[in-house]
């Protein structure tokens, strides 16, 4: 967990300035309980992308907080809304999502001599997309985690540019949304990305590594110095 924590920080600080820019939401709600299917559909909302730890479970829990799995489960069944995961996490923790969530694509990102490569697991079944793809596709896992590919990681407009297109939403950006608990990884993505955003509360934040509690403070505070209180709601 410290290194994927570090290699966020990395990619975060030379871009603080411009990302500061960027970390503003569509909406601020108290937890994903807030959304509805009904309330989706009135935004016109048919694809949601989603981060997983702080925003639907504790960091590195093996299954959704029993407190949102009712309505969560309510979003992944409705009829005419397309899910998929985007999260910053390490491969072996990639796994363990496909495993939690079999019925939603998980997406990893890479940077590869040949360009950027997508992975998606639906399950047990794996795919790549990108120009890099067969490249990465060729790599053993344990060359990924040696680092001959280097991770893409949020906040990426690319990434989430590719979970569009895995959804089949690349053209239609403004019927997606981003949901999680972090505004310089989930909530820059979105913006980068141009499509609308949902942060919501971080989720058990005890649960979390003391170095991320502290970014998670930072970036709270930044977010007040440049932009006051956050309201609460979807008007």
């Amino acid at each position: 967990m410290s290194a994927t924590w570090m290699q966020t920080t990395r990619r975060l600080l030379p871009r603080l300035a411009r990302l500061s820019r960027e970390i503003r939401p569509t909406f601020h709600l108290d937890s994903v309980n807030d959304l509805s299917v009904g309330r989706l559909r009135d935004l016109g909302v048919e694809a949601v992308l989603w981060d997983v730890d702080g925003t639907l479970m504790a960091h590195h829990a093996g299954r959704v907080d029993p407190a949102l799995a009712a309505g969560f489960k309510d979003l992944l069944g409705a009829a005419g809304l397309r899910h998929t995961i985007v999260s910053n996490c390490q491969e072996g923790r990639f796994s363990e999502l496909a495993e939690i969530f079999p019925a939603i694509p998980v997406m990893l990102g890479y940077e590869t001599g040949a360009g950027a490569a997508f992975r998606v697991r639906r399950g047990p079944a794996e795919s790549w997309r990108g120009p890099g793809a067969a490249a990465a596709a060729a790599s053993s896992d344990g060359d990924r985690a040696a680092g001959d590919l280097r991770p893409i990681r949020k906040p990426s407009r690319r990434l989430v540019r590719a979970a569009l297109e895995e959804l089949d939403f690349a053209d239609r950006p403004e019927a997606a949304l981003m949901v999680g608990d972090q505004y310089f990884t989930d909530i820059a993505s979105a913006n980068l990305a141009g499509i609308r955003s949902v942060k919501v509360s971080t989720l058990h934040r005890a649960s979390f590594p003391s170095p991320v509690r502290a970014s998670q403070r930072l970036e709270g505070l930044l977010y007040r110095l440049k932009y006051g209180l956050p309201g609460r709601g979807i008007a």
